[in-house]
């Protein structure tokens, strides 16, 4: 090893790396030499997410506190031989699993098909060849050969570079090539500075270069983003949180419930077993069986839906934080905007400043020479290939009514003056005619000071250069030369570029930048109507995007600040969480910066979306509420950081999908409190016979039945209630706060009561007239056909049913309709009859519960319609 070697590669020469690596440039590493390497430093890869095994996947579907209740009510049930019931509560448990488990199953199976787009191969110089071979058998002192479009296999110092240029945004964010060099830089120079290194991950742009791989696998920059993912924890999402909190409210209260119903039973002389068999009832009606299907079913389903609309959702529970976002992190780069560099606006003297949606004929000149001095070319499959930037000029051409191909062939080039970074600038010579003109096109400040101007045409140009360039605008300048006279004095033989560049005719300027998409500006504007803030996150520099943040719409007067990554350096985390709330643009910054970032909003309470595409962005993905990656052109290690992949890598698909999610909060909140007033109104009914001294007036099989037939259907209609239009815009951003907030518990204890009430009543009055059993039979009825009906109340917290419109939702019908059917049927078959321990009733009775149970839903009804009344007035 090298005496140096201690000194990081950028700092070094190139033939100093070789020494070290004991190769050569044109033999690079033999075949022996090479599997020795890859002995000692392992295959060049990041490592894999680690998979979760089919059973983990099932069994971890048994951890939610409702289930294990379940599971506990069903061991009792079984040991005191209440096998019916039990094998009930099991069926339930298990339909619920399996749901949970296959959804995870298919998310898992979309995101394996998205891994095979990933190219996994790079080209070395081994035994003086060039062979092709898997990126993971690339090693330290292997020579890479790299030219335009190769990916970048590993870390690697560049030894000969012709015209290169890298495309480094999926690493730092820049969104415009990096033109690279062999020269050594500083030892502190920060990574996108990092002139002379090749970074795994990233891509060549321009040019052909030979590179030696310094470092391979989590060594490299790359893999340094992909170890922070390990010091990133997952938090629960708000769902999470809240059906926690109601399983522990459910236990405390089914707790005291049942020891109250022990001790007035006691106290009543019952024998045990009977106070046995009614606290099992009592289980059965406290805890919502149905809550860990509905909610499994209802995300399902939006999975579902949101699937069609371009989102793959990997988690069930990563739906509903949609819906509760209250900030979104995004990328810039391929996500907000095009990830193509494209001319915006142009300049000549003759037209002024214009855009370029603007008609350009008077403009041809200037891009007829911009495309003639451009080494980008149509490809075949209609594209262009070639430097980014020279690409955007073929397109302006192109959308002039141009073809660059025609212009090449009646301007043909007959030489170049290559550009370097001394001069900022390239020229080329082209036959016009009988003679030939020179086009020159580059950096401004290069350009300008070649040209014959006046002073006042000089100051207006410079004038404009500077307001493009506070835009955030790379700037071009375009320049031509009449050489004919030159070169009939030198024949063939061409001067040097300091003789040809000089005395230039200006002809313009072209601005460039990677637009915003058009669908972006629209989702920011949906955000924003919806109260979610949007924060920009880039790599780029503060002007550029603070400019593009402006045409999306993501500033305004009290979140408009923009911080770049040295300023956010020197900001204690207390000190970042007393900015972060307005600054909506972060330039310049680190994935640890991101990481920050995200963790400040969520320090504050703010539930955090996080979008971006690159390596850069794989920590803050982890580590936000909801990571949200992009499939097509986003990293694997983005892709498996995230909770939620877009198939069609477009920021206004995470509208649709906020959308979706905040209408499955809302649906799930109401589902929710239907379940769990009806679950209210049966605890009413069994300790208010208890305090009466009456037998219990629900057997454990009833309760069961109940739960299943009326929060089952139901209950996942409700949650499938289709999205209003405008919902985005016309309803708040649920939040921890509003989810169970007073009005959720006062609409739960009216229908509570009232129902518990009526079904005290019915079972009272049955009691004085008819036997234990047929008492029994009637309140079960009169129950089910409440709880059943109930549910048309329940569809909108705000509209009457007849506002929605009855048939607007025609699962909730059948919701409806196929459990009334079972439980008449229940009454007119001995089987039934027997296993339900229920007596025959007639159709008088069946058709006087349901006028009865029409009082509970017109209450509720009449409510919703007198409190909109008063509101519009």
């Amino acid at each position: 090893m090298s005496p140096n070697s201690s000194i990081p590669p950028w700092a070094r020469k190139a033939d100093e790396i070789l020494t070290e690596h004991q190769v050569t440039v044109d033999r690079g590493l033999g075949p022996d030499e090479a599997n020795s390497r890859l002995e000692k430093f392992g295959p060049n890869i990041l490592g894999t997410e680690k998979k979760v095994s089919r059973l983990s996947r099932l069994l971890h579907q048994f951890k939610s506190p409702v289930v294990i209740i379940l599971i506990v009510a069903m061991v009792i049930s079984f040991a005191l031989g209440e096998t019916v019931d039990a094998v009930a509560i099991l069926t339930i448990v298990i339909i619920n699993s399996l749901i949970g488990f296959f959804q995870e199953i298919k998310a898992e199976a979309a995101v394996e098909a998205l891994k095979k787009m990933s190219a996994p191969k790079g080209r070395v110089i081994r035994d003086g060849k060039i062979h092709e071979i898997p990126a993971s058998q690339i090693v330290p002192g292997d020579i890479l050969f790299l030219e335009s479009g190769d990916f970048v296999a590993a870390d690697a110092r560049l030894i000969e570079a012709r015209q290169v240029s890298a495309d480094e945004a999926v690493l730092t964010g820049e969104s415009i090539p990096v033109t690279k060099r062999t020269s050594p830089v500083e030892i502190e120079t920060v990574v996108a500075d990092r002139k002379n290194m090749l970074f795994a991950g990233t891509a060549v742009a321009t040019g052909t270069a030979k590179a030696i791989v310094t470092t391979t696998g989590l060594k490299t920059e790359k893999g340094k983003i992909a170890s922070l993912l390990e010091s990133t924890d997952k938090a629960s999402t708000p769902l999470q949180l809240r059906l926690e909190e109601v399983s522990q409210k459910l236990l405390w209260a089914c707790g005291v419930v049942v020891i109250l119903v022990a001790i007035l039973g006691y106290l009543h002389g019952e024998v045990w077993l009977e106070i046995a068999m009614t606290a099992i009832s009592l289980s059965v009606a406290a805890i919502p069986e149905g809550l860990p299907t509905v909610v499994t079913l209802a995300l399902a389903l939006a999975i579902r839906r949101m699937t069609k609309k371009n989102a793959i959702v990997k988690h069930l529970p990563a739906v509903e934080t949609l819906g509760s976002t209250s900030v979104i992190c995004t990328d810039k780069t391929g996500t907000l905007t095009t990830g193509k560099m494209r001319i915006r606006e142009v300049y000549t003297l003759q037209s002024g400043l214009r855009s370029v949606d603007e008609s350009l004929q008077s403009e041809i000149e200037l891009i007829t020479s911009s495309v003639l001095c451009s080494n980008a070319a149509p490809n075949s499959d209609g594209g262009h290939s070639g430097d980014p930037t020279e690409v955007a000029l073929l397109v302006l051409a192109q959308n002039a009514g141009l073809d660059s191909g025609s212009l090449t062939r009646k301007y043909p080039r007959v030489f170049e003056w290559s550009f370097d970074s001394d001069r900022k600038r390239m020229s080329v010579a082209c036959r016009h005619g009988d003679g030939i003109l020179v086009h020159c096109k580059g950096a401004p400040e290069s350009v300008i000071s070649l040209c014959n101007l006046s002073t006042g045409d000089r100051q207006k140009i410079v004038q404009n250069v500077e307001d493009l360039s506070a835009k955030g605008r790379r700037l071009l300048a375009i320049a031509r030369r009449d050489l004919s006279d030159t070169i009939a004095e030198r024949g063939t033989k061409f001067p040097a570029w300091s003789e040809v560049e000089k005395n230039l005719e200006f002809l313009g300027l072209v601005s460039i930048a990677d637009p915003p998409r058009t669908e972006s500006i629209r989702a920011v504007a949906d955000c924003r109507a919806a109260g979610i803030k949007v924060v920009m996150i880039t790599g780029d520099h503060p002007e550029t995007a603070k400019a593009i943040a402006g045409e999306l719409g993501i500033l305004d007067k009290n979140f408009n600040g923009v911080l770049a990554g040295p300023e956010l350096e020197k900001l204690s985390d207390s000190e970042l969480r007393e900015q972060v709330e307005k600054v909506a643009v972060y330039a310049r910054v680190s994935p640890e910066h991101k990481l920050r970032i995200v963790r400040s909003w969520q320090a504050l309470g703010h539930v955090v979306a996080m979008t971006g595409d690159g390596v850069n962005d794989a920590p803050a993905l982890k580590q936000a509420s909801i990571g949200i990656s992009m499939g097509r052109g986003g990293t694997e290690v983005a892709r498996q950081a995230s909770s939620m992949i877009l198939t069609d890598d477009n920021f206004a698909t995470i509208v649709s999908a906020v959308e979706e999610g905040r209408a499955i909060y809302g649906n799930i909140r109401r589902s929710i409190q239907y379940l769990l007033s009806g679950n209210l109104s049966e605890i009413l009914i069994m300790l208010g016979a208890a305090i009466v001294g009456w037998p219990a007036p629900l057997a454990p099989i009833h309760l069961l039945w109940i739960n299943l037939v009326t929060d089952g259907l139901p209950s996942l209609a409700l949650a499938a209630e289709p999205v209003p239009k405008n919902f985005l815009k016309t309803t708040k951003r649920p939040s921890a706060e509003n989810f169970f907030s007073s009005h959720f518990y006062k609409e739960m204890i009216f229908i509570g009561i009232t129902i518990g009430v009526m079904s005290l009543l019915v079972y009272g009055y049955s009691l004085k007239y008819e036997d234990e059993t047929t008492a029994r039979t009637h309140v079960f009825t009169f129950l089910v056909f409440a709880e059943l009906f109930r549910s048309f109340a329940c569809r909108s917290e705000t509209q009457t049913v007849f506002q929605l419109g009855l048939f607007s939702n025609m699962y909730h019908i059948a919701a409806v309709m196929v459990p009334m059917i079972f439980q008449i049927s229940l009454h007119h078959f001995p089987l039934f009859q027997n296993v339900f321990k229920v007596t025959h009733i007639g159709w008088t009775e069946c058709i006087l519960f349901l006028i009865l149970t029409m009082i509970p839903v017109s209450a509720l009804e009449v409510r919703k319609f007198i409190k909109h009344r008063s509101i519009s007035t």
